[in-house]
């Protein structure tokens, strides 16, 4: 799945139909922060860990920013391993209303009854905005305030994964949390989207959805695919389909303000319990890990059924309660990431050598 946002850029810069007479805003800059973090823990101590960084501008020259971090456990008899990329592209390079600037792709596993993985994942961007006269509407003057819609393009998935369908998943948990502020010129700061969606692992094999803030569920669906593909004893996939959602913000003709939103991960995985997550990205984290853990056909057929069911969802919604249905399905974009899909391809090499000493 992916998870694409437009969050910043005013509706109306992007539409255009808010205020069809309305010329663009001026985008004054654009900056960006990818980062990962894995964290081993063995016999319930902190064991290894690996971490990386990348800024722009500052510590790359140039967009896209590409960060990975991966650990593996030397035991062959009972293999653990977790890896995790995140990246954030240069948002102005496609023209198309979606920029699909972040992207994210975990996945968190071990057979080795002693060894479980944390691992966290934040992509943001920051972006100075300035609206000049007249470009807020026909007749806009300087100090003039005006309400503006974004919109934010949500399309992923988290799983769950055990090979005994009554296995205890307590302690197994992945979160997405999706936040955009205004910055404005004095430092202020108001957060205008704030959401998160969550799937975690209970008892006998049961698992719970929760959602908080501002995120929507109407569409959001839970699948059991163990049932139906007999893969794992359980699979469980939280779909978040391709919606569009909007909220609102405020901006002041002629005064300058930055619009800052962030993509955030945070997974845990148990002994004989796997997680992952694909947030606008390929699924190569996943078929490395399930392939050095499980086997390279268990993890074949394990991404074609998270495809198959990503594009026509079989399962429940998972707050059927929710009355109102969410407007604004927006169509299936492919992420054009061939460097990430080349380094993560990368890792999978460099594992399976340094498993072959």
């Amino acid at each position: 799945m992916t998870l694409e946002l437009r969050s910043l850029f005013p509706a109306l810069v992007l539409c255009g139909m808010l205020f069809p007479a309305a010329a663009p805003a001026e985008i004054t800059s654009i900056a960006g922060q990818a980062e990962v973090s894995l964290r081993e823990f063995r016999f319930g101590e902190p064991g290894d860990t690996d971490q990386a960084i990348d800024t722009f501008p500052g510590t790359a020259e140039a967009l896209p920013l590409q960060v990975f971090a991966r650990l593996i456990d030397s035991e062959p008899n009972e293999p653990a391993a977790a890896a995790i990329g995140a990246q954030f592209a240069d948002p102005t390079e496609l023209i198309q209303p979606n920029p699909e600037e972040f992207a994210i792709n975990l996945s968190l596993n071990s057979l080795t009854p002693h060894v479980r993985y944390e691992a966290s994942a934040r992509t943001e961007e920051m972006r100075g905005v300035l609206f000049a006269a007249n470009e807020l509407g026909i007749g806009s003057a300087d100090r003039d305030v005006e309400t503006l819609t974004g919109v934010l393009f949500l399309d992923g998935a988290l799983v769950l994964l055990a090979g005994d369908p009554t296995q205890d998943l307590t302690g197994a948990e992945v979160t997405l949390r999706v936040v955009v502020e205004k910055v404005s010129e004095s430092g202020g700061t108001e957060v205008v989207f704030d959401g998160e969606l969550a799937l975690s692992g209970g008892a006998g094999g049961a698992v719970t959805v929760s959602a908080s803030g501002d995120f929507p569920v109407t569409r959001v669906v839970l699948s059991d695919l163990g049932v139906v593909e007999e893969l794992f004893g359980v699979f469980q996939v939280l779909i978040i389909p391709r919606i569009e959602i909007e909220y609102e913000y405020s901006a002041t003709v002629g005064e300058p303000f930055e619009l800052r939103a962030a993509v955030e991960i945070e997974a845990a995985n148990q002994p004989n319990v796997a997680t992952a997550a694909v947030i606008g990205a390929p699924t190569d984290a996943i078929n490395d890990v399930i392939s050095i853990t499980e086997n390279p056909d268990l993890a074949a057929k394990l991404l074609s059924a998270l495809a198959r069911e990503r594009e026509n969802p079989t399962g429940q919604l998972a707050f059927p309660e929710e009355p109102t249905p969410m407007a604004g399905f927006c169509g299936l974009v492919g992420f054009e990431a061939a460097a990430l899909v080349s380094a993560l391809f990368a890792w999978s090499a460099a594992r399976r050598r340094d498993l072959g000493r």
